[in-house]
């Protein structure tokens, strides 16, 4: 399971159990949550990510979103790409081709956050996919 980390007097970083309700708001923008099962990410027949220490992070005013260990992402199927963004939230953001998505819309499939700002520190280390043109596969 993801390793809880939290900056002093910040609950908002607190990785919360499997299934635990969450509520967003403007003065707590972002939840954590383990997602407590395997989740796999498929682009044709590669698997490019498997993992059980998933994290889904709830985002106010966004769908939920699957993060992954860096370490259960096979990069070497993967190219840094020149894309970055900002997000006041969580930092800035930087992105990923993975072999077979070359010639699909915006084929920066995922995207990290390699120095988060303090509140979203848990995300350190984890990547993030698009769900358009991949499978998510989940086990029990």
């Amino acid at each position: 399971m993801a390793e809880q980390q939290t900056a002093p007097g910040d609950a908002a970083n607190r990785l919360l159990p499997p299934n635990a309700p969450t509520k967003t708001s403007f003065q707590k923008p972002l939840a954590f949550v383990a997602a407590g099962q395997k989740i796999s990410v498929v682009l044709g027949d590669k698997v490019l990510a498997d993992s059980h220490d998933v994290v889904i992070v709830h985002e106010q005013g966004h769908t939920p979103v699957l993060y992954f260990p860096r370490g259960d992402v096979r990069l070497e199927l993967a190219q840094p790409t020149d894309r970055t963004t900002h997000c006041p939230r969580k930092g800035d953001a930087s992105y990923f081709e993975f072999s077979g998505s070359e010639g699909l819309a915006g084929s920066a499939i995922a995207w990290t956050y390699e120095d988060p700002i303090p509140a979203a520190v848990m995300l350190k280390d984890y990547i993030a996919f698009y769900p358009d043109n991949l499978e998510f596969h989940r086990e029990a």
